[in-house]
C-alpha cells in the first residue's frame, strides 16, 4: 500500500475553525457598536427574533422534529451563529435542515455534523448537502464517526485529491466497494491518493480501477 499519511485524528477542521475564531470577535463589536450608534439595537433585535423564530419554523417543517426536539435546535442555531456560522439565520437553518435529514441526527451530533460540514465549504468551497451524504456514506459503511470522516475529506483536499471536483463523489460512490474488499477509510484514501499521485487526473477511474482489481 502506498500510504500518504491520513490519519483520522488530524484536525485540519480545527485550523479552519481557529481562523474563524480569531475574526468572530472583532465581527460582532463592530456590529453592536454599530448598532448603538444609530440608535437602532432595539428595532435590530426584533427582527432578528423575528427572523429566528421563522427559520426555526422551516427547520421543524422540513425535519417533523417534534417540539422537544427543536428546542435542542434553537439551541444548535444560536451556538453556531454565535460562533459566526452562517450568512444568517435562514442560511443557518438550511444547514441544519440539511444536515438532519440526510443523517437523522440531533443534538450534539446535529451540531457538531452541521459545523463541520460548514468548516468545509468555508475551508474548501464544499456544498455542506454534498459533504454531509459523503460523510454519512462513509460513517454506515466504516463505522467511523462524522468527525473521522470530515477530516479525511479535508486531508483528501489538503493533498489535492479534489483538483478534478470528484472527491466528494467518489468517496460517496466507492466507499462501500472499498468496504466490501476489506478497506479501511483510511486505506481507502490512501489508494485514492496512490493513484492521483501516480498521474491518474480523474480520481473516479481510481476508484473504479481499483474496486475491478
Amino acid at each position: 500500500m502506498f500510504a500518504v499519511g491520513f490519519k483520522v485524528a488530524e484536525g485540519p477542521l480545527r485550523r479552519a475553525e481557529d481562523q474563524l475564531n480569531s475574526l468572530r470577535g472583532g465581527v460582532f463589536a463592530f456590529g453592536a457598536a454599530a448598532a448603538a450608534a444609530m440608535g437602532a439595537f432595539a428595532v435590530a433585535s426584533i427582527k432578528a427574533a423575528s427572523d429566528f423564530e421563522k427559520s426555526m419554523s422551516q427547520v421543524q417543517m422540513a425535519t417533523g422534529q417534534t417540539d422537544q426536539q427543536m428546542q435542542a435546535t434553537k439551541g444548535i442555531a444560536k451556538n453556531l451563529y454565535s460562533q459566526n456560522f452562517g450568512e444568517n439565520w435562514q442560511d443557518l437553518g438550511q444547514q441544519i435542515s440539511t444536515t438532519a435529514q440526510i443523517t437523522g441526527q440531533t443534538g450534539a451530533a446535529l451540531e457538531n455534523t452541521t459545523k463541520n460540514a460548514m468548516l468545509l465549504g468555508k475551508a474548501f468551497g464544499f456544498e455542506v448537502g454534498e459533504s454531509v451524504k459523503t460523510t454519512d456514506t462513509m460513517m454506515r459503511q466504516f463505522g467511523i464517526t462524522s468527525d473521522q470522516a470530515m477530516t479525511l475529506l479535508a486531508q483528501g483536499a489538503q493533498k489535492g485529491l479534489d483538483k478534478s471536483g470528484e472527491l466528494l463523489d467518489t468517496a460517496n460512490e466507492y466507499s462501500n466497494q472499498f468496504k466490501s474488499l476489506g478497506f479501511s477509510a483510511t486505506e481507502m484514501f490512501d489508494t485514492l491518493a496512490a493513484g492521483s499521485q501516480n498521474g491518474a487526473f480523474n480520481l473516479d477511474k481510481v476508484g473504479k480501477k481499483r474496486c475491478r482489481l
